[in-house]
C-alpha cells in the first residue's frame, strides 16, 4: 500500500514535497540523518573516552573522588574535601551503590581523624576490592557526562549556525584530546566544564525569554554548577556582562505562560524581571548546597563524638582579608553548611604557594603567563584553523538569515555569540590571575566555547560554491582525527605539533597537563618486554597514588610523591631508572625546583653525615633500633631526596630519555660512570635561588 510523506516544517523546499509511494520518504531521512550523525558521533566520544583508559592505574585525585563520594552516600559524611567537586563525587559512586564495594569501617582510624587519600588508598588496595572495577564504573559514569556536554556544544552551535555547524563542533569535540582525556577520569574538570557551559546558554536564552521550561533548565544548571567546583563562581561576572549587553543593547524581553505572551519593552521593567530571576537562582543554589549536605549544618555524622575529627586546616597561604570576612560571616550566621565553609576553607589557604613548572622554568604561585601557554601547546592546530576558517565565513556571509530557518539572521549573529565571547573572555581573565598553576584541566570548561564558534564554518556550506573554505573544513575534520588517533590512549599527554609534540611534552609543562600518575600499568608491561628476566637492577620515582605493589612493578623506590615507601639507605646502582615527569622537572619533593647553592650544601653535608652512619652501622647494627634511630632516619629522608634531585638535575641537562612510557614515565639505562658524573661531579645546574620554605609531605602512614 502506497503512503504519503507528511511535511516536517513550513520551510521545507518544494523538493521535498515531491509525492512518493512506498515505503521511502526523503523528507523523513532528511530530517532523521543529523540526529542519527549526532547519536553516533557521542556513541564514538563515549566508547573512545572510557576504554582508553581500561587498562590504566588511577590518576591522583581519582581515588580520593570516589573513596569521599562512597562515604558521602555511605554515612553522610561531610568533613572531607567538602565543596571542591561533590557533584562529580555524588554521580560517579552511583555504581556502588548497587556493586557494594568494601569499604573502610566507623572504627577506623584514618576514617575517624578525615584522612581522606589515607581512606582512598585502603578502599582500593586493602579491603579486597577490585581497583580495575572500581575506576571502570566511575569512569563510565563521567563519559555521561562529556556526552551530556558535546549534545549541548552541538544544539548551541547548531541554533547559531545550522545543522552543519552543529556537526562541526560535535565532531571537533568528539575528536578533542582534551575533552576524551578527562571524559574518562573522574575529576572535577568535565563536571564543571558541562555545568557553566549549560549555565551560560541557559541564562542567555531566558535573558530574552522567560518561560517555564527555561527557567526550570536554568535553575537546575545552577543548582549543578555550585556543586561542580568553587570555579562556579566565575558564573557571576558572567551574568553581569551578559545583563548589562541585553540591557545595553535594548531588545525586548519575552515572558510566556503557556497560550499567554507579554512583552517588556522598557528597561526598568526588564530589570524588576531580571532581579526578580537571580533571587530565584541564587535561592536555587543556596538550596542546592543544602540538599548536598542534607539538610544539615553539621559535617560530622555525630558531632557528639570526639573521635571524629577533621582534616588539619594549615593556611600556608594565608586568605585575602576580603575573603576572610567573608567566611567569618558564613561561618557565624551559618547560612551555609559546617562541610561547605570549612572545604572553601581549606581551598583558598593551601593552595597560593604551589610550586609549578613552565617550559624549564618553576614558580612558587601563579604567573599570568601559565594558561595562555598551556592553550598554545595543548590545542590541536586543527581547532585554530576551523576558527579562522569560522570568523571569515561568518564576516563574509551575506544571506538575510542563517543556514536554516531556525537560525538566527546573518545581522543578529554577532550577538548571538556575545556569550561565547563572554565566557572566553571571563574564564581567561580568572586564569591568568590564578595562584594555582599546576594543569592545563583547569582551563577545559573554556574549550566547548570555542567548538561552538568554530562551528560557524557551516555558514560556508550554506554559501555555495566555496570550494577553498570547505576544503579547509574537512582538511582541519581530518587532521583533528588523525591526532587523536595517534595519540590514543594517553590523550591526557597531547602535545601539539607546535610544542614538538608528546615526546617533547615534558619539557613544556607536567603534573596533569602531561602525568597524572596513570601509567604504572603501562610501566610493567615496558619492563615485562625489555627485561623479562630481570636481570637488570630497577628504580622507580613515581608520582600518583596508584599502588606499584598492586600493580606488579618491582623496583627500588626512589623519592616520590606520595610517598609511601619505607625510609632506607641503598646506593644507585646501574640499571632502569623510570621517573615520572613530574618528579623529573622538580616537582613534590623535599628539594624541589632547580638545583641550589642550598641544596648542594645541604648535599655535601648529609652526605658526611651518610659515610658516619655507615661507620656506625659496621660498628653495632642495633643502632637502627636505638634512640638514635629517628635522627638517623631523617638523615636518610633528606639524604636521599637531595641525591635524587641532584641525579634529576644532571640528566636534565646531559642525557635525554632512552624510552618514554605513555609519555610521562621517563626511562634511562644509567651506567657507573653516569650516577658517579651525576652524584660526585660539578653540579649540573647551580642556582642562586633561595631554598624554598614550602616543604611537601614525605610520607604517608598508609603503606603501599
Amino acid at each position: 500500500m502506497g503512503s504519503s510523506c507528511p511535511s516536517t516544517s513550513s520551510h521545507a523546499p518544494t523538493s521535498a514535497t515531491v509525492a512518493t509511494t512506498g515505503r521511502s520518504c526523503p523528507g523523513r531521512a532528511r530530517t532523521r540523518w543529523p540526529a542519527l550523525a549526532v547519536f553516533a558521533l557521542l556513541s564514538l566520544y563515549a566508547t573512545l573516552a572510557w576504554t582508553a583508559t581500561l587498562n590504566k592505574g588511577q590518576s591522583f585525585d581519582e581515588g580520593l573522588q570516589l573513596a569521599v563520594g562512597y562515604n558521602l552516600w555511605l554515612n553522610d559524611d561531610y568533613r572531607m574535601e567538602g565543596a571542591n567537586g561533590d557533584l562529580v563525587k555524588r554521580w560517579a559512586t552511583l555504581p556502588y551503590l548497587f556493586t557494594r564495594p568494601r569499604f573502610v569501617s566507623e572504627e577506623d582510624r584514618y576514617w575517624q581523624a578525615s584522612a581522606s587519600y589515607e581512606i582512598a588508598h585502603r578502599f582500593f588496595f586493602q579491603l579486597g576490592n577490585i581497583p580495575e572495577a572500581l575506576l571502570w564504573q566511575g569512569r563510565a559514569m563521567v563519559a555521561w557526562l562529556g556526552m551530556a556536554t558535546g549534545l549541548l556544544i552541538f544544539g548551541w552551535a547548531r541554533s547559531l549556525f545550522g545543522t552543519v555547524g552543529g556537526l562541526i563542533a560535535l565532531t571537533i569535540f568528539t575528536f578533542s584530546p582534551n575533552m576524551l582525556a578527562f571524559g574518562g577520569i573522574v575529576s572535577t574538570d568535565m563536571s564543571i566544564t558541562l555545568t557553566l557551559f549549560a549555565a551560560t546558554w541557559c541564562i542567555w536564552r531566558l535573558l530574552h525569554e522567560i518561560t517555564l521550561a527555561r527557567a526550570l533548565a536554568s535553575l537546575v544548571a545552577l543548582g549543578l554548577l555550585v556543586l561542580a567546583k568553587p570555579t562556579a563562581l566565575i558564573v557571576l561576572p558572567i551574568t553581569a556582562i551578559l545583563i548589562a549587553v541585553k540591557l545595553g543593547v535594548g531588545k525586548p524581553l519575552n515572558l510566556r505562560w503557556r497560550s499567554r505572551r507579554w512583552t517588556l519593552q522598557r528597561r526598568r521593567t526588564q530589570l524588576a524581571a531580571i532581579a526578580g530571576a537571580i533571587v530565584l537562582h541564587a535561592f536555587a543554589g543556596w538550596t542546592a548546597i543544602w540538599a548536598h549536605y542534607g539538610f544539615r549544618y553539621e559535617a560530622s555524622p555525630d558531632p557528639a563524638d570526639p573521635a571524629l575529627r577533621f582534616s588539619r586546616l594549615s593556611y600556608r597561604d594565608g586568605i585575602a582579608t576580603p575573603l576572610k570576612v567573608s567566611l567569618h560571616w558564613i561561618h557565624e550566621t551559618r547560612i551555609l553548611p559546617e562541610g561547605f565553609h570549612r572545604g572553601v576553607n581549606s581551598l583558598a589557604g593551601n593552595d597560593d604557594e604551589t610550586v609549578s613548572f613552565l617550559n624549564g622554568k618553576w614558580t612558587t604561585g601563579g604567573r599570568p603567563e601559565f594558561f595562555p601557554y598551556t592553550l598554545w601547546v595543548k590545542t590541536p592546530p586543527a581547532l585554530l584553523v576551523l576558527l579562522l576558517v569560522g570568523a571569515v565565513a561568518l564576516w563574509r556571509a551575506r544571506l538575510q538569515g542563517g543556514p536554516e530557518p531556525a537560525t538566527p539572521r546573518r545581522n543578529a549573529l554577532g550577538y548571538e555569540i556575545i556569550p561565547l565571547v563572554t565566557l572566553l573572555g571571563c574564564y581567561l581573565a580568572v586564569a591568568v590571575t590564578e595562584d594555582l598553576n599546576i594543569g592545563h584541566r583547569h582551563v577545559l570548561p573554556m574549550y566547548p566555547a570555542l567548538y561552538v564558534l568554530a562551528g560557524a564554518g557551516g555558514l560556508a556550506f550554506a554559501a555555495g560554491r566555496r570550494w577553498l573554505p570547505v576544503t579547509c573544513i574537512a582538511g582541519a575534520l581530518a587532521w583533528t582525527v588523525a591526532e587523536s588517533i595517534s595519540i590514543r590512549p594517553n590523550y591526557i599527554a597531547y602535545f601539539g605539533p607546535q610544542a614538538g609534540g608528546p615526546n617533547r611534552g615534558y619539557q613544556h609543562l607536567v603534573d596533569s597537563s602531561l602525568d597524572w600518575g596513570m601509567s604504572l600499568p603501562s610501566l610493567k608491561r615496558w619492563f615485562d618486554a625489555h627485561d623479562p628476566d630481570h636481570k637488570t637492577l630497577r628504580f622507580l620515582a613515581y608520582f600518583g597514588t596508584d599502588s606499584p605493589s598492586y600493580q606488579g612493578v618491582k623496583a627500588r623506590r626512589l623519592p616520590g610523591f606520595y610517598d609511601r615507601r619505607p625510609i632506607q639507605g641503598y646506593p644507585y646502582q646501574p640499571g632502569y631508572y623510570a621517573i615520572s615527569a613530574t618528579l623529573f622537572q622538580g616537582l613534590y619533593t623535599l628539594a624541589h625546583g632547580p638545583w641550589r647553592k642550598g641544596y648542594e650544601e645541604a648535599y655535601r653535608q648529609t652526605e658526611d653525615h651518610m659515610q658516619q652512619l655507615e661507620t656506625e652501622f659496621m660498628k653495632s647494627p642495633k643502632i637502627g633500633a636505638g634512640p638514635a634511630a629517628p635522627a638517623w632516619m631523617e638523615t636518610i629522608a633528606i639524604y636521599d631526596s637531595l641525591r635524587f634531585a641532584r641525579l634529576c638535575a644532571w640528566l636534565r641537562h646531559n642525557r635525554a630519555p632512552d624510552h618514554q612510557v605513555d609519555h610521562s614515565i621517563l626511562i634511562w639505562k644509567l651506567s657507573l660512570e653516569d650516577l658517579t658524573a651525576a652524584l660526585r661531579g660539578p653540579p649540573a645546574e647551580l642556582t642562586d635561588d633561595p631554598v624554598p620554605k614550602r616543604a611537601y609531605g614525605r610520607h604517608r602512614p598508609v603503606k603501599d
